[in-house]
């Protein structure tokens, strides 16, 4: 009778156990299998899944990290070059532009060593700048210098800064779960095996004919894993390959449907 064979999660790695459970979850879904005699134990199988996808989180780099890198150089280096642009200005002799370039002077003196700072203070202080950029005591000369385009763009880098902040933070509060790894790995487990005994059963007293696809498909998938645990621990350390003996079809398994009621298991 097709069933589905024992699997050595235990010897499985992190990643290996996530891949399997999201195998499993997509293959039962996309084939559009009739779920309603297993419900219960898929959906908490579904539950156990996520929690441990939750869990992992934790594991792996913030992709906010690298964004946050770049937005940086690219705020300091916009910055630096309005700032640099200003004390060319000032040299200027033409008065007309030399005057509202030195005025603006004492505001970029203010603000040139914020490159130092943290990534979120410089923000802060990039946040205070634009504002006074858009004053009424700075814009006219910042206007009169053709800067104000600048400046938007120093404010829009600086706008994406705070966000990518933000998005960063908000992964990092779902990385610190309550729920450690080994603690949703062990309830992902027995999630994994009550469904596994749900549908063997199922499969025994109502036959196997309904089953024998999903069977034959999660019987490969667990042997393929045998033998790359083999293949990485040792000769046979993931056992004994099945071999399809798990899913074939036996013409003679369940009994009468009618009379069965599987719901009631």
């Amino acid at each position: 009778m097709a069933r589905v064979q024992t699997f050595p999660k235990s010897k499985l790695k992190l990643a290996e156990l996530q891949a399997v459970g999201h195998a499993i979850e997509n293959q039962i879904l996309s084939a559009n299998t009739d779920v309603t005699e297993f419900k219960s134990q898929f959906d908490e199988y579904q539950s156990a899944l996520a929690v441990f996808d939750s869990s992992l989180l934790k594991l792996t780099k913030s992709n906010w990290t690298s964004v946050m890198k770049e937005l940086k150089t690219k705020r300091t280096k916009l910055r630096s070059n309005a700032f640099s642009n200003i004390r060319s200005l000032a040299n200027c002799t033409d008065e007309e532009i030399k005057e509202p370039a030195v005025a603006l002077l004492p505001l970029i003196d203010r603000y040139k060593y914020v490159y130092k700072k943290t990534f979120n203070d410089q923000t802060g202080h990039t946040t205070k700048l634009i504002s006074e950029v858009e004053s009424d005591t700075f814009k006219p000369h910042v206007e009169k210098l053709k800067l104000t385009k600048w400046f938007a763009d120093i404010k829009t880098v600086n706008n994406e800064c705070a966000e990518a902040f933000s998005k960063r933070k908000e992964e990092q509060s779902l990385r610190n779960q309550p729920v450690k790894t080994p603690v949703s790995r062990a309830a992902f487990n027995r999630a994994y095996d009550a469904l596994v005994i749900r549908l063997n059963s199922l499969a025994e007293i109502n036959g196997d004919e309904d089953y024998i696809r999903l069977f034959s498909w999660w019987n490969e998938l667990i042997d393929s894993y045998r033998i790359s645990i083999s293949l990485r621990s040792g000769k046979g350390k993931g056992g004994k390959t099945d071999n399809g003996s798990s899913s074939k079809h036996d013409p003679n398994s369940g009994g009468n449907k009618q009379d069965e009621r599987p719901g009631e298991l």
